[in-house]
């Protein structure tokens, strides 16, 4: 005959017998995700980019102005490196223009006020 036991008292039996728990391992998931992405983000650092030759002040107000007729993305660099001595992108759309400066939206929403001395070369998106 069977023999009646309480759910709290089963449980524990079976926590105490029968469950193995896998410790670290459950979550071995989670941390390989997180880690390839943070090895991923590591390596992208890593490479850098090549310096393009630098571009008349003419070739790059054309290029952005026909960016910001057209809503094309810009690839632009700047003439400043940074500590790693990489130098400085921008990437994003062009939202405004004026005589001597540009308004850069980013990915992110943001926007980014550029000097047109300050960049070195601008490069357009493909449609």
């Amino acid at each position: 005959m069977l023999k009646k036991e309480s759910d709290d008292q089963l449980a524990t039996q079976f926590f105490q017998r029968d469950y193995q728990d896998r410790g670290m391992l459950k979550w071995g998931g989670f941390y390989l995700s997180d880690h390839t992405s943070a090895l991923r983000k590591m390596h992208a650092a890593e490479q850098q980019e090549a310096a393009q030759p630098r571009q008349s002040v003419a070739v790059i107000s054309a290029r952005l102005a026909l960016a910001w007729r057209t809503h094309r993305h810009v690839h632009v660099q700047l003439n400043v490196v940074d500590a790693n001595q990489a130098v400085a992108v921008l990437d994003g759309t062009v939202a405004g223009v004026t005589d001597d400066q540009i308004m850069v939206r980013v990915p992110a929403g943001d926007y980014r006020q550029v000097a047109l001395t300050a960049i070195r070369c601008v490069t357009l998106a493909a449609h």
